[in-house]
């Protein structure tokens, strides 16, 4: 009898990708938070918005919630988070 193993896995994609530009530090800035709508995602970018206000002024908080945890964020969401927000936080609840 001959087995026969078959291996399912394959090789990773090579994609080129480079880090965002950072910024010195968020006093002034707009900061925005994304939940992927699990359970307790929400409760954890609160801590979070909570921190960081308290070491930095931040102008505003613009927050906004995924439909579904198991889907992307569409375009339009992220779109209207980079033309909103100086930086983006994201969060899996859980």
């Amino acid at each position: 009898m001959t087995l026969k193993i078959l291996d399912p896995t394959i090789a990773a994609d090579h994609a080129e990708s480079t880090m965002a530009k950072r910024i010195a530090d968020l006093d002034g800035k707009v900061l925005g938070l994304l939940s992927n709508s699990k359970v307790n995602g929400d409760h954890l970018l609160e801590l979070v918005r909570a921190r960081l206000a308290s070491r930095y002024r931040i102008e505003r908080v613009v927050t906004m919630t995924k439909s579904s945890a198991s889907r992307v964020a569409d375009a339009a969401m992220l779109d209207a988070l980079a033309r909103a927000c100086d930086v983006v936080v994201t969060a899996i609840g859980d």
